[in-house]
């Protein structure tokens, strides 16, 4: 693929359509950090990825449009890029990736509290905006940042799946009633007998 593996790798995915703040983040890493490859994800978006291929940088710059082999380029990677999505941040902490992410007044607010749970858990770098980008990987990189939010990384396990039958049946066991009351309509006990029935088969 072109990558150099004594180099640190970067990934850099904004969902399926990238995002323009990528060009961006790889004319400002190329010219802030020395010895830094980057694998560029750009999803649906073929103007962003020819943009990006048109760009040359010092060190290797891989460039991929709409893949599913995300995996794959996760597993080539030290860090992460991108988002601060749920998706986003869980699939890199799954590769055991630190990620950098953004937070500002233009985050939304359902991704805000991501930003605050990677800094507590200490799973990564937070910038006000991907302007400091250069910067914030530099500060990625010294060697005890990376080995510490590395261990972080690490140390993460998401057992969502196998939490959800648990959490359903709760839901199910507090609010959906065990029988069907019967109507006082049915008096005798024939009546009472086909309203069982029928509660039974409902």
């Amino acid at each position: 693929m072109g990558l150099d593996p004594s180099l640190p790798t970067g990934i850099v995915m904004f969902g399926g359509h990238g995002a323009p703040v990528m060009l961006e983040i790889a004319k400002r890493l190329d010219r802030v950090v020395d010895r830094l490859q980057l694998i560029m994800i750009c999803g649906h978006n073929q103007k962003l990825r020819a943009e990006l291929q048109a760009v040359r940088t010092r060190a290797p710059m891989l460039v991929e449009g709409f893949t599913r082999d995300v995996a794959h380029y996760m597993s080539l990677a030290d860090f992460f890029i991108g988002k601060p999505g749920p998706g986003s941040i869980s699939e890199a902490l799954q590769f055991h990736l630190p990620v950098i992410v953004e937070r500002n007044q233009r985050t939304m607010p359902q991704e805000r509290y991501n930003t605050e749970w990677v800094t507590e858990k200490r799973r990564g770098i937070v910038l006000r905006s991907f302007a400091d980008i250069g910067l914030g990987v530099q500060q990625l990189l010294q060697p005890e940042t990376l080995a510490d939010l590395r261990a972080n990384a690490r140390s993460y396990s998401n057992r969502a799946l196998f939490e959800i039958p648990s959490i359903l049946e709760e839901v199910l066991e507090r609010h959906v009633p065990h029988f069907v009351p019967v109507s006082p309509a049915f008096t005798d006990s024939r009546q009472v007998g086909q309203g069982a029935a029928w509660a039974g088969s409902s």
